[in-house]
């Protein structure tokens, strides 16, 4: 250690002990202005890390409670700063990371089912030193473009993240056909892709809320009955699949139209972490964990407060 980090943290000790920065400088026999530079070098220096515990993302009642309820063996809260969407999406995914590090192990094939949510967890997976990982996309593409470029930039972060190599579904998720589907799905890529998704033992998505219909209404549900029916009866969907509160899809038509893992294969996968907040997703939320879509689940204390009460309503009538 040089002088000056010895000096800072000598003065960080005093410091965060309670002492004033006056009372440091007068400890320490230096000017009043150097004591607020030797503290900013003890962290640049990492002599000093702050941990900040948020006591309502450690309700253990909650916790146990949304366990017990949906089979969990794993929940995570996140309190964020504000209302704003954004910082909801920030404080999923940074939580959204910190359990997958400690769920992945090297070899490992993570499948991704990828949203603006799944774009966080990216941004804040930071370096690791995992070896021969692969992550492989769950959906197809959304079929505007600078979704799809997002997505395609969000994957190659993850890549670089996590030192692995990434399969993406490079077709559309929602086909006119189911003809034109089985078309795509013939192609070697598509079919390689999907048979690693298969094989994958971790998958991760999110849910959209009911209002995600929207993308696909004018496109791929041309049909009036069709369209009345789906916002009828949607709750959302869960990696492309429009369900309705049961988990049950609502539209057998499109789903055969659909590329994206299938609900059973979700369902019997291994790890199934699902990342979602929000009150807007509150119903998909609860249609996914109610039907076994999800082991994990990392969510804001607001929403699951909220699945706490809705559960609860539920078991009482």
């Amino acid at each position: 250690m040089t002088r000056r980090d010895i000096q800072a943290v000598n003065a960080a000790k005093l410091y965060y002990a309670g002492r004033s920065q006056s009372e440091v400088a007068e400890i320490l026999r230096v000017s009043r202005p150097n004591i607020s530079k030797l503290l900013s070098h003890a962290k640049e220096r990492g002599f000093v890390q702050v941990i900040v515990e948020d006591p309502r993302e450690k309700d253990r009642e909650l916790i146990h409670y949304l366990k017990d309820s949906f089979g969990l063996v794993e929940v995570r809260l996140v309190a964020p700063v504000s209302s704003r969407i954004t910082e909801l999406h920030k404080a999923l995914g940074q939580a959204g990371a910190d359990l997958l590090r400690g769920l992945i192990r090297d070899g490992e094939i993570v499948g991704i089912a990828w949203s603006r949510t799944m774009g966080q967890v990216a941004a804040a997976m930071g370096e690791t030193n995992f070896k021969d990982v692969k992550i492989v996309s769950l959906c197809g593409c959304t079929g505007d473009s600078s979704t799809d470029f997002a997505i395609a930039q969000g994957f190659e972060s993850l890549r670089e993240s996590l030192n692995a190599q990434a399969y993406l579904l490079d077709y559309p998720c929602f086909f006119d056909s189911v003809a034109a589907k089985q078309v795509a799905i013939g192609i070697e890529t598509v079919r390689r892709t999907l048979e690693m998704a298969l094989e994958a033992h971790i998958v991760v998505y999110t849910v959209g809320a009911k209002n995600s219909i929207a993308r696909v209404m004018a496109d791929v549900v041309p049909d009036e009955k069709q369209k009345h029916r789906l916002t009828e009866m949607t709750v959302g969907d869960i990696c492309s699949h429009f369900v309705d509160a049961n988990a049950r899809v609502c539209l057998p038509d499109l789903n055969a139209r659909t590329l994206s893992i299938s609900l059973p294969d979700l369902r019997h996968k291994e790890q199934k972490v699902l990342v979602a907040g929000g009150t807007d997703k509150l119903e998909a939320i609860y249609a996914a964990l109610s039907n076994g879509y999800a082991n994990r689940l990392v969510t804001d204390v607001v929403t699951a407060r909220k699945l706490y009460a809705h559960h609860h309503r539920l078991q009482s009538e």
